[in-house]
């Protein structure tokens, strides 16, 4: 897509282009090259433009903002000249602005945990929930920087006395995935979606029935088609082999909450009681 794209609903049509079908993509790209032509067409308009019914455009503005297409117009004309989102290669711009380096930061983590709920909605998170909460077993599959959101996920599920198995090896990794069962689910981590060791172990795991959620980056890959349900990370780093996992991670690690709150919510209705029963058996290690 050609310029800046300021506006979450406007990023959010930009993130999910290549996932898009064919008819999709004709839309997104009548939307996000000519703002301002957008803003002053009709919907009858725009479908006679580009020859797509005026029900596809409605479907698709509800699918991918969430919006009417009157609401998404209001929003386009409304930021056409708004320049609030930052770019995140601004960030590392440290010779020039190293002093607003960190509020960047912060307006970037904020805006990736809007496009976070922005692009998957409450539903899959609810589904994942009730598969975790009723799996025997979770298998995790990580390596590198998502092995640490991995980490992270896999210690919060054992607070919560929810049976766990992961392997920082990735060779043992694969093993493991050989005795998943149908009683049991999958928690694949990969930004990229095309880790080798991640998608071979989910691979073996699904033969014998185990389902997998996959937190992945909001782009088609091999995980992406594995998984039984997606739980997306929108693409905000620099590039495509990234300085370091910063924006990704805290997309990864923003969902890993949303879950364990939630299965928390499913354990008890008394945080503080159940975390006091957790503390005193640690307190018997000092």
């Amino acid at each position: 897509m050609e310029g800046d794209i300021p506006l979450q609903s406007l990023r959010l049509i930009e993130r999910n282009y290549d996932m898009m079908t064919d008819t999709e993509k004709v839309i997104a790209n009548y939307i996000l090259k000519d703002t301002d032509k957008f803003v002053k067409a009709n919907i009858h308009e725009m479908a006679k433009t580009i020859n797509v019914s005026s029900t596809s455009i409605s479907r698709f503005v509800r699918k991918y903002c969430n919006l009417s297409f009157a609401e998404l117009k209001i929003e386009v004309a409304s930021g056409i000249n708004n320049d609030a989102y930052d770019n995140a290669n601004k960030i590392f711009n440290w010779a020039d602005s190293f002093n607003e380096m960190p509020n960047n930061i912060i307006s970037s983590i904020s805006k990736t945990c809007k496009d976070v709920m922005g692009v998957n909605g409450i539903r899959p998170f609810k589904q994942a929930i009730e598969w975790i909460n009723a799996a025997n077993t979770v298998f995790f599959f990580g390596v590198g920087a998502s092995g640490i959101v991995v980490m992270d996920f896999m210690q919060k599920l054992i607070r919560l006395e929810k049976r766990c198995v992961y392997s920082i090896d990735s060779n043992f990794g694969v093993l493991n995935s050989r005795i998943a069962t149908k009683e049991d689910i999958i928690i694949a981590i990969s930004f990229s979606g095309k880790t080798k060791e991640v998608n071979l172990a989910v691979k073996e795991a699904k033969k014998n029935g185990a389902k997998c959620i996959a937190i992945t980056r909001n782009f088609k890959s091999e995980l992406e088609a594995l998984a039984d349900l997606k739980l997306l990370v929108p693409s905000t780093e620099l590039n495509a082999t990234r300085l370091a996992p910063i924006f990704s991670r805290y997309g990864q690690l923003f969902i890993v909450d949303i879950l364990f709150l939630g299965l928390a919510k499913q354990k008890t209705d008394s945080i503080d009681e159940f975390m006091d029963q957790y503390d005193n058996l640690l307190s018997k290690l000092k």
